[in-house]
């Protein structure tokens, strides 16, 4: 992906209109009537980019394309070691 981001809006997107879109992945063309996928960088719509929905199974699946909630999983701070009794009651 050219453009860096922490996590990414993915949803699949369709249009009639005769446009041509390339592909920030792969950086092919394609016609915005095929299906494809659109992306949305920390959930930036001015900075959306349409992708060849392959192209983003193949990046999802190289773990290099994280929705927001796996992200969030990812970068969660540890949880406390101790019983949850004793950090809300203390010792």
């Amino acid at each position: 992906m050219a453009e860096p981001a922490r996590w990414w809006e993915i949803r699949p997107a369709q249009s009639r209109q005769p446009k041509t879109y390339t592909c920030p992945i792969c950086h092919g063309l394609f016609l915005a009537m095929v299906p494809n996928v659109l992306l949305s960088p920390e959930g930036d719509r001015e900075r959306r980019r349409h992708a060849h929905p392959e192209c983003v199974a193949r990046e999802r699946r190289a773990g290099r394309l994280l929705t927001r909630s796996e992200w969030e999983r990812l970068n969660r701070p540890p949880r406390e070691e101790r019983p949850w009794w004793r950090r809300v009651f203390g010792r």
